[in-house]
């Protein structure tokens, strides 16, 4: 784990429902780490003078309905709500220099209120933040029971995930599942296979692969429960049948150096679009 950041955990807010359940999420977490709260309200460019008293007024509205759900939630935690004018998504992305943890929510709203989906808000923060990054959606579906899961990948892209999800496990005290799958994987992954290898050995590679990846994890966190899957399937298929009851998935991501051309890893597009539960995207540091 890297350390604490001074901004603690940083939070976009709009008023959309997901926006709420995202601080209410991001409270729970505030109160593991004995971290403070920060709200985020972005105004964009496009909002004129003449409208911007009413949508600052309007986003303070928001922001005092949203510490109210944050305070709620975590009592102790500290709080605090910000109006910000500027593209929405290059502000949280230069918000994540000094934050420990970025959340968004997995849909948002437009000045008019308008619902929008999942779009380019939420993927800049994934590709682009400088530190980890949930998202949230509205709770659907049955009980959460499932603990933590985690993708592994056998190329190290997810060796920083899965110590944030270690650490995530120890503080809730839930168990922890390890998910590597072997079918179709990206040719990188596999750069010490050939396609000719048959599938008993390509599976036993993959156990092995996993065992490696997981290697004195016991030992650093001793209090988690830690299981293992392999699996021959897609990995955004398995992922998202574990996470039907997860109360979080964490996966890494290359993500994208900049702007202009950013750009996300097809399995942690499909899961910030799809996942049943709350997403923590966790790139290697820079």
């Amino acid at each position: 784990m890297t350390g604490q950041r001074k901004a603690g955990i940083v939070v976009g807010v709009d008023g959309s429902a997901p926006a709420f359940g995202a601080v209410e999420w991001a409270a729970r977490e505030a109160e593991l780490r004995g971290l403070p709260v920060r709200l985020l309200a972005v105004l964009p460019d496009e909002v004129t003078p003449r409208d911007d008293e009413g949508a600052r007024r309007r986003a303070r509205d928001v922001l005092d309905t949203a510490e109210r759900v944050a305070r709620g939630r975590a009592p102790a935690v500290g709080v605090r709500g910000d109006v910000e004018r500027d593209d929405a998504a290059e502000r949280l992305v230069a918000e994540s220099t000094a934050a420990h943890l970025l959340v968004v929510g997995s849909h948002g709203l437009d000045e008019s209120g308008a619902r929008l989906e999942f779009g380019s808000t939420a993927e800049a923060a994934i590709a682009l933040a400088a530190c980890p990054v949930a998202v949230v959606r509205e709770s659907r579906g049955p009980g959460r029971d499932g603990g933590i899961v985690v993708g592994v990948d056998s190329a190290g892209v997810a060796d920083h995930a899965l110590r944030w999800a270690l650490h995530e496990a120890g503080l809730r005290g839930v168990p922890l599942l390890a998910v590597h799958t072997w079918r179709e994987v990206a040719a990188e992954d596999w750069n010490d296979l050939t396609s000719d290898i048959s599938d008993p050995d390509r599976e036993r590679d993959a156990h092995r692969l996993l065992a490696e990846r997981l290697a004195g994890a016991t030992e650093r966190f001793p209090d988690v429960e830690l299981h293992r899957s392999v699996e021959h399937d897609r990995p955004v298929r398995a992922l998202l049948a574990h996470a039907a009851r997860a109360e979080l998935l964490v996966i890494g991501s290359r993500g994208h150096a900049g702007f202009t051309g950013m750009l996300l890893g097809s399995t942690s597009r499909a899961l910030a679009h799809c996942a049943p539960c709350p997403l923590l995207v966790v790139r290697p540091p820079a």
